[in-house]
């Protein structure tokens, strides 16, 4: 049977190189001391590239790249594996930083097939300076217009933990302000180096972040009309949902005895 409708796509993160211009806090590449820095060799690109188109063809879906590092830009031949990808008609999405930026790189992206490039923001500009580096705020707050100018979508990411998430709801609206196209956060993750501290300074206790949901679904329903789309990264949503009546288990899956 052969259906006309699309092939559904089977999304690939791809982590190319560790450069990076940034030491962010809660980065798990400089979580367990300071690793040499390292790319994928050309030959490893073109080889994993192959086995991406290979997967996808078995499970007959089309493949999506979410390409990323470190600072995936770094790469010392980023433009060549991009022509690559082009070449191979997949679509893709760039996870990097704002600094290296501007409106040729991005019209040069566009042209090569990237769809949407994702920043982030890690809280207000002192907050999010400290887990970065001074400037990266207000670096990224001006780069998300030099994104959606060259016709790419920009999409915003929040790392939330203790440090942060009372700001998350300032951080929704400043997304709205900017016309960012989507906007999702995630919670952090521990690291081993954590564990053996005893670093508590990330941690949310549970009644912590349903209030942090709470908060959130505030703001989401202040702006569902607004330009941003907000994705429901986190699978803890599912339950808030439910718990609110927003959420139905499907047919068949509930458990009725």
């Amino acid at each position: 049977l052969v259906s006309d409708m699309p092939m559904q796509y089977f999304a690939f993160q791809w982590h190319i190189t560790d450069e990076c211009d940034q030491r962010c806090k809660h980065c798990y590449l400089f979580a367990e001391g300071h690793p040499v820095m390292t790319e994928m060799p050309w030959e490893r690109l073109v080889a994993v590239l192959a086995n991406v188109e290979d997967m996808a063809r078995r499970m007959h879906r089309s493949p999506y790249l979410y390409i990323t590092g470190g600072d995936p830009i770094l790469h010392s031949r980023f433009w060549d594996f991009l022509e690559l990808v082009r070449r191979h008609a997949i679509p893709f999405t760039i996870m990097g930083n704002p600094f290296h930026l501007t409106d040729e790189v991005c019209r040069r992206l566009k042209g090569l097939g990237c769809r949407k490039y994702q920043l982030s923001i890690d809280g207000l500009r002192a907050t999010h300076d400290r887990f970065r580096k001074p400037g990266s705020f207000d670096t990224t707050i001006e780069k998300i217009k030099t994104v959606r100018s060259a016709g790419l979508h920009c999409a915003v990411m929040t790392t939330v933990s203790r440090a942060n998430m009372v700001e998350l709801p300032r951080i929704i609206d400043l997304v709205v302000e900017n016309r960012v196209d989507i906007f999702a956060f995630g919670r952090y993750c521990p690291t081993s180096a954590d564990r053996v501290r005893g670093d508590n300074d990330w941690h949310i206790e549970p009644d912590e972040y349903r209030d942090v949901l709470d908060r959130c679904w505030l703001k989401y329903e202040q702006y569902k009309d607004s330009d941003t789309t907000f994705s429901l990264k986190d699978h803890l949503w599912t339950l808030y949902l439910y718990e609110r009546g927003l959420f139905k288990i499907p047919e068949g899956l509930a458990d009725d005895t």
